[in-house]
C-alpha cells in the first residue's frame, strides 16, 4: 500500500492512499512503501546555470557545487528545471541545511523509504507541469505558511514562517502580512518590476485575504483544478498523488533507500520474465505453425527426458556399486547448494559500504568491483598489503575492491584522515581481511571501468576478502 510521511518543523502525519483518496493513518503497516514529504524551514533552494557538460565531467561539477552549498547535510540534489545538456540549462540545487530534524523522524521507521522530497521543490516541479511561469506561491499549514516565489520557471525565493497555533487568533492578518513582506523584498532586489508583481496562487482557502490582497495591487489567481482539495489530506492531495511517482528532486542519500531499490529491481526482473512468458504465449496462439513447432519441441524434449532419466538411473546403479553411500552423496550435494548461499548479497556489500562513508557526506564511492574468486587464483590481481602476505583467495569468500571520489581541493592531512577512518571502520568487522589498505600501503590507480596497477597516476583503493559466514548485517 502507498503511504506518504508528512513532516513539519512541529510534528509528523501518516497518510494512506484508498480509494483514491488519502486519509489519515497512525501507523503504516509492515509491507507498505513509504514516500517522504519534508516541509521544513531548512530547505533551500539555489538556482545556478549549467554549461553543456556531460559524464563524468557534469557529475564532478553539480557534486562541487552541491558540496559547497550544503556542506553538513547529506539530503541534497540537483534537478534539471530547463534547458538540456546539450546547451545551457537551468538546474536548481535543492536540499537541506541541517538534516537533525528530518533524521529525529527517519531514524524511527522500520519501512523502506522510496525517496525523500521538499515541498518548495514540490510547489515549483507543480508549476512547471501547469506551464505556469512566474507567480507567488502560497500555501499555509496548521502551524506555518510556505511562500515559493518562481520566476520564469525558476524559484528565486522560499520562506517556511511559523504563525500561530492559538484558535482564537484569527492568522489571516499575518499571512497578508507575510505576503506583503515578500512582494516589498523582490522590489527591493528588483527581482519584479514595482508595477508588475506577480500574481498569486493560494493553496487554501482565500476569501479571507484577498479583499487585502485587491487592495494591495496583488492579483489573486483562481486555484487550477488540480490543486482543488479532496479526503483527509485537503490542499495535500495532489501533491501526495505527483510524489508517489517518484518525481526528480529526490533528496535522500542512497544508503536510506537501498532496500527499496533492491526491491524495485528484483520487480523490474519478475515483471521482464512475465513480458517474456506473455509474449511466447500470444505469438503461438496467432500462428498454428508455431503451434506445430511448438508440439514436435515437446515431443523432443520428452525424448531427451526419457535419455536422462536413463542416464540417472545408469548413475545410480554405478554410486550402489561403488563403496560410496548414495545417501552421503546428496547430502553432500544438498550442502553444496546450502554453502553458496552463505555468500555476502549485493544488497549486504553495498549497505556495508553505505555505512563505512555514511560519517563523511563529501566522499563518494567511484569505482566498485567485487567476485568470486576460486580458491588458486591470485587475490586482489596477486598484489596484497604485505609482501610476505598469502597472495592466494581464502577459501570461500568474496573479493571487494573500490576507491574514492573526494573534493579536488582535499589537502593531504584530510586525505589520510579520511583513509584511516574507512580502515578503522572496516577492520571492526569480525571476519574481515584488508589486502590493500591505504593506511599502510601507497595507493594504485584506478582506470575507468577496472582496476590496473601500471599507470603512474594513483589513487586510494582498498581491496578486502569477506568470509562467506560473515554477517555483515550482524556487523553493521
Amino acid at each position: 500500500m502507498k503511504t506518504v510521511l508528512f513532516i513539519t518543523a512541529s510534528d509528523a502525519r501518516y497518510f494512506t492512499r484508498s480509494n483514491g483518496l488519502w486519509n489519515s493513518t497512525d501507523r503504516p503497516s509492515a509491507n507498505d512503501r513509504l514516500w517522504v514529504i519534508a516541509n521544513l524551514p531548512e530547505e533551500t533552494l539555489e538556482a545556478i546555470k549549467l554549461p553543456p557538460l556531460f559524464g563524468p565531467d557534469r557529475r564532478r561539477l553539480l557534486d562541487r557545487r552541491l558540496s559547497t552549498a550544503f556542506p553538513h547535510s547529506s539530503y541534497r540534489t540537483a534537478t534539471t528545471v530547463s534547458g538540456s545538456r546539450f546547451r545551457n540549462s537551468n538546474v536548481i540545487l535543492a536540499g537541506l541545511n541541517d538534516e537533525n530534524a528530518l533524521n529525529d523522524e527517519v531514524c524511527k521507521l522500520t519501512i523502506p523509504i522510496a525517496g525523500v522530497w521538499g515541498m518548495a521543490m514540490l510547489l515549483t516541479l507543480m508549476m512547471k507541469r501547469l506551464a505556469i511561469d512566474n507567480v507567488i506561491l502560497v500555501m499555509p499549514g496548521e502551524r506555518d505558511l510556505r511562500i515559493v516565489v518562481v520566476k520564469e520557471t525558476i524559484p528565486i525565493l522560499t520562506r517556511c514562517v511559523p504563525i500561530s497555533v492559538d484558535k482564537t487568533t484569527d492568522n489571516h492578518d499575518r499571512i497578508a502580512h507575510e505576503i506583503l513582506r515578500t512582494r516589498q523584498h523582490m522590489e527591493n532586489r528588483r527581482l519584479f518590476d514595482q508595477n508588475s508583481p506577480p500574481p498569486i496562487i493560494y493553496i487554501g482557502d482565500a476569501s479571507a485575504i484577498s479583499q487585502q490582497l485587491n487592495q494591495a495591487g496583488l492579483t489573486l489567481l483562481p486555484l487550477p483544478e488540480i490543486l482543488y482539495p479532496k479526503g483527509d489530506a485537503a490542499y495535500l492531495h495532489p501533491f501526495f498523488e505527483r510524489v508517489v511517482t517518484s518525481p526528480t528532486g529526490q533528496l535522500a542519500p542512497s544508503r536510506l533507500r537501498i532496500h527499496d531499490l533492491s526491491a524495485n529491481i528484483r520487480q523490474a526482473a519478475y515483471l521482464g520474465i512475465a513480458v517474456s512468458l506473455m509474449a511466447t504465449m500470444l505469438f503461438s496462439q496467432q500462428n498454428f505453425r508455431d503451434a506445430i513447432d511448438l508440439h514436435q519441441r515437446a515431443d523432443r524434449l520428452n525424448t531427451e527426458l526419457e535419455l536422462a532419466t536413463r542416464e540417472r538411473n545408469k548413475l545410480a546403479n554405478s554410486v550402489t556399486a561403488s563403496s560410496i553411500d548414495p545417501k552421503r552423496l546428496r547430502q553432500l550435494a544438498r550442502f553444496s547448494a546450502l554453502e553458496m548461499d552463505t555468500a555476502p548479497s549485493p544488497e549486504s556489500i553495498l549497505l556495508l559500504l553505505a555505512f563505512t562513508i555514511e560519517d563523511l557526506p563529501q566522499v563518494r564511492i567511484k569505482n566498485l568491483a567485487y567476485r568470486f574468486p576460486q580458491h588458486t587464483e591470485p587475490f586482489c590481481q596477486g598484489v596484497t598489503d604485505f609482501p610476505d602476505s598469502d597472495s592466494s583467495s581464502p577459501e570461500h569468500s568474496t573479493e571487494l575492491q573500490f576507491t574514492l571520489l573526494l573534493p579536488e581541493k582535499q589537502d593531504t592531512a584530510s586525505r589520510i584522515a579520511i583513509n584511516k577512518h574507512i580502515s578503522v571502520s572496516l577492520r571492526k568487522i569480525h571476519g574481515i581481511r584488508l589486502m590493500l589498505d591505504p593506511d599502510n600501503y601507497s595507493s594504485f590507480n584506478t582506470l575507468k571501468g577496472g582496476f590496473d596497477h601500471s599507470s603512474a597516476n594513483t589513487e586510494d583503493r582498498w581491496c578486502l576478502s569477506i568470509p562467506w559466514q560473515t554477517d555483515l548485517s550482524g556487523d553493521l
